[in-house]
Formats: C-alpha cells, sequence, structure tokens
C-alpha cells in the first residue's frame, strides 16, 4: 500500500504514539537560552536547541486577524522561541496570480496584508521568521493548474493528477513544464517581494504526491531542485545572510517514503538549512554534518499531550538535530470538500486545535489545554530527558500557583488525552462529536471496543465536573468548563441517540 500525505492525515493522533516508540503563557516569563556547544549525537552536554518556535500554517488560520496574529507571536516568545516557519502560500495577495489566493478571499492577510508588519513585530521579540510554501504544489500554488490545466502533474499511469486538497483543493504542478518552472519562480519572487523583511525559506517538498515523467521515471526531485537552486541565488544575491531551509531529497539519492521513486544526488550548498519529518525523511548524517541548520519538524504540539511532545523532543536530540520546530496548527478554514475523506464534514467551520467553544477569530494560545501543551514544548525544548515528575511540578506551579494535587493533575492529563483522543486534522474532539463518529461508523472506521472507550471517559468527565463545581483558582474552573463543554456537545446532538444505540443503550 502506498504512504501518502492522506493517509498520514488520516492516521492523526494514533499515528504520533507509534512514532514516539521509534529510535503564556502570558505573564509567563520566557526562557532565556544562551550560545553553546554541543553534540551532534545530543549527549549531556546537551541544553537546548539552538533553533526554537513552532511550524504555523498561516494560510489555514482565515479567521485571525492582525492582533490575533500578535498575541501568537507573543506565545512563541514566550515558549523560548525564536524561529517561526510562516507558511505563506496562499495567504498573500499575489498581484500577478490573484487565482492563488482566490480561494482564501476570507483570510485576513489576503483582505489587509498583515504579514509585513508581523514579521517586524517578530524581529521585536528576537524571532526569525521563514516564509514556507512547497514546491509544485500545496496551498495557493496547487490553484494555478485550475487556470492552466495543461500544467497537472503526471501520475505513475501517465494520467493527470486527481485533484487533492486540505483548505485548498487544487492540482500539483508539472515540474517538466517549462510553464510550471516560470510560475514557481515568479510566485516565489512576488512573496520575497511583498515580505523583503523575512529571514529566509522554507521549501517543504510535497509529502503526499509528486509528477512523473515516462521518459524519465526518476528525475522528478532533480526537476524540483531546478526551481530550489534558482530561487536560493536569487535570495541568496539579495540578502546573503538569509537562512533557506530545503529537504534532504535533492541530495540523499535514497527512496523518498511513499512516492515511489529516488531522491537526487545534486551537489549541496552548506548555506542551506535541512528539515526533517518523521513520516518522510530518512536522516542524512552526512549531509547533515554539513548543513547550517538541521530543523525537525513532529505534529504533536497540534495533538495536544506532553510525552508525546517530549517524546519528539527526545527525537530531535537523538539524531542530532540544531533546532525543534513542532506543528502548531490553529485551522479556521471552512472545508470545501473531503479533506481527509470524509464528505460529511464539507461545510463545516474548522475550530483552532479543535477547540470550539471559542468565538470565531478568537485566540486559541491561552486556553488550559493549549497551555499545557506549550509548557511542555517549553520545558522539553530545553530539556528533552526531563522527568515527567517534574514537569508535573512545572504545571502545579503554572496553573495552579504550586498547590495542585496528584489527583488534578492526573484529572488535568486525562481531560487532556480524552480531548485529542482520535482527533484528526479536519475533526473536532471525537468524544465531544456524535456527528463525527455517526459518520466513522458509517465509513466502518469504528469499532465497538472505541466506542465504549468513549463512553467510559464520558462517566469519568462527569465526575470530574462534579468534583470541582466549588473549585477555586481559574485554571481548575477552566478544567471543570472544558469538561462540562465535552459533555454538553455530546448531549445536545441528537445524533448520539445513533451512537449510543450501537452499544445496546
Amino acid at each position: 500500500m502506498e504512504w501518502n500525505r492522506r493517509m498520514m492525515l488520516k492516521a492523526g493522533a494514533s499515528a504520533l504514539s507509534a512514532l514516539a516508540t521509534a529510535p503564556h503563557l502570558r505573564g509567563a516569563a520566557a526562557l532565556s537560552f544562551e550560545p553553546e556547544e554541543r553534540s551532534p549525537e545530543g549527549t549531556a552536554s546537551f541544553r537546548g536547541f539552538a533553533e526554537r518556535g513552532y511550524y504555523i500554517t498561516f494560510m489555514r488560520g482565515t479567521t485571525f486577524k492582525f492582533e490575533v496574529w500578535k498575541d501568537i507571536f507573543d506565545a512563541v516568545h514566550e515558549d523560548g522561541g525564536n524561529l517561526i516557519v510562516l507558511w505563506m502560500g496562499g495567504a498573500f495577495p499575489s498581484r500577478k496570480f490573484p487565482i492563488t489566493w482566490k480561494y482564501n478571499a476570507e483570510h485576513q492577510n489576503n483582505r489587509d496584508n498583515f504579514a509585513g508588519k508581523l514579521i517586524d513585530y517578530a524581529h521585536t521579540l528576537g524571532i526569525r521568521v521563514l516564509l514556507c510554501l512547497t514546491p509544485f504544489g500545496y496551498d495557493g500554488i496547487n490553484q494555478y493548474a485550475i487556470e492552466h490545466p495543461e500544467l497537472k502533474a503526471i501520475t505513475k499511469e501517465g494520467n493527470f493528477t486527481p485533484a487533492f486538497g486540505l483548505g485548498a483543493w487544487g492540482f500539483n504542478l508539472n515540474p517538466y513544464r517549462t510553464e510550471s518552472q516560470q510560475f514557481m519562480l515568479e510566485y516565489t519572487l512576488e512573496l520575497l517581494d511583498f515580505y523583503p523583511n523575512a529571514d529566509g525559506l522554507l521549501l517543504e517538498s510535497s509529502d503526499y504526491a509528486v509528477s512523473f515523467c515516462e521518459d524519465c521515471p526518476e528525475t522528478y526531485y532533480h526537476e524540483e531542485f531546478r526551481f530550489v537552486k534558482k530561487i536560493s541565488a536569487e535570495l541568496w544575491a539579495k540578502k546573503p545572510d538569509a537562512l533557506i531551509v530545503v529537504y534532504p531529497h535533492y541530495f540523499s539519492g535514497t527512496e523518498i517514503p511513499g512516492m515511489g521513486i529516488r531522491g537526487a544526488q545534486e551537489q549541496f550548498d552548506p548555506r542551506w538549512g535541512l528539515f526533517f519529518t518523521p513520516h518522510s525523511t530518512p536522516l542524512a548524517p552526512d549531509l547533515m554534518r554539513q548543513a547550517r541548520s538541521v530543523l525537525y519538524w513532529d505534529s504533536s504540539p497540534t495533538f495536544g499531550n506532553p510525552k508525546r511532545i517530549q517524546a519528539a523532543a527526545q527525537r530531535a536530540q537523538a539524531m542530532g538535530a540544531t533546532g525543534f520546530v513542532p506543528s502548531f496548527e490553529p485551522w479556521t478554514y471552512i472545508l470545501q470538500g473531503p479533506d481527509e475523506g470524509d464528505q460529511f464534514l464539507a461545510g463545516h467551520r474548522l475550530s483552532p486545535f479543535g477547540f470550539g467553544w471559542l468565538a470565531t477569530g478568537a485566540s486559541p494560545v491561552h486556553e488550559l489545554l493549549m497551555r499545557m501543551d506549550r509548557l511542555a514544548y517549553r520545558e522539553f525544548s530545553r530539556n528533552p530527558d526531563m522527568p515527567h515528575q517534574d514537569f508535573h511540578q512545572v504545571l502545579s506551579k503554572e496553573l495552579f500557583c504550586g498547590k495542585a494535587s496528584e489527583e488534578l493533575l492526573d484529572d488535568l492529563i486525562f481531560l487532556e488525552e480524552s480531548f485529542f483522543l482520535d482527533r484528526t486534522w479536519v475533526s473536532v474532539s471525537a468524544i465531544a462529536s456524535p456527528g463525527y463518529v455517526k459518520g466513522m461508523i458509517d465509513l466502518g472506521r469504528i469499532s465497538p471496543a472505541t466506542l465504549s472507550d468513549y463512553r467510559s471517559r464520558r462517566k469519568r468527565l462527569s465526575a470530574i465536573v462534579e468534583r470541582y463545581a466549588d473549585a477555586s483558582g481559574s485554571a481548575a474552573q477552566e478544567l471543570r468548563k472544558t469538561a462540562q463543554w465535552i459533555l454538553t456537545q455530546w448531549q445536545e446532538s441528537p445524533e448520539h441517540l445513533v451512537v449510543d444505540a450501537h452499544l445496546g443503550q
């Protein structure tokens, strides 16, 4: 079976558990990380990653205005961050190629074009900003083939590629076509002209599909590299110190997971940084030793759970990454299609991190569960081997004025685990959405054991609501409120009768 982006996304939070086994806080003090020497193997001398921050899909946070994005950037600073990867494809009002953002016209930056001011603001916080897009694919770029269908990518079978999307439904481009190469270069140069104050680029290779050529089936990454080399030269000519981060696919010559082809073996320029993910980029130690920076991405903060965040930080440390920039992706767009194959969700607006109680456009970074995960990132990016008992003390101090009992912390951890359990990139908490669970039943994707687990968890959440009915302290009250929200969503949905009936209730 071919592993692709859809399968990775569908795996959702459950995939993170498997990966974990592999070889602000407004008012909280920001951590200080001093420059240091450290071993690439992550030995005892390790005292924090040189690059810390988050990978943020800016283009899918459609409802956030400038002040909310400032609030999110403040959170990055408070979490000890000094680098943000800002995904910009489809999220700036291109004058040359308006088709690239027509689908995303509600995005506040496409309306008011404040990203330049946001980058300036990041610099006042000591944060560098890399603009991100995917060569020949994904948001914004995949819209170009709607107007130029002759430029659609070609599948291994020799057919035009089908539509695919997460927010932006469109088509990968065929880099073997000169017109595709020219568009890609002009679009990226326009992005850099829009935001010349950015500190560099992340050029993110597609992790779900490539284009093929009948006469040259193993050359896709050579074609993609043509663009990467050109845009790198253009940017370095204007800004010699710009950090340009690329995937190792152009240099490693190894099999690329899920793509069915091998990478290229082009010449590596040590001015490039390298980017690695747990699902799409095999390690390349020789390249890593040459690279300016080595950044590691993982989806754990977006899907909650401090243990997963710690496991990701430990993997980044073990591989010798200089930077840990995991996913922080509060999506708010309206689903236009079956982004993960779930047609029944089309037409729904996503809530950032699944926090369905937030008003449209409100910042998600101060919600209790997100504060917990941000604390986990702050602490484990500094010390990936921090004992969990020590982390519990941090939670107690930061959230409960140092007075949290073990029962309270256990309830908090259970609440977060339940909230993010089986949540996907485009669904709210499964345990809070009978409609989503019914959709999964109808698609044959859920078992009686899973339904029984949901029921047991709801019973414990009811006990939590009762236990903290008279709790003092805002965090304990928020814990109770969040548990009650989950129960209310279940109780008020007519679909819960259908779901419960499958358990004989």
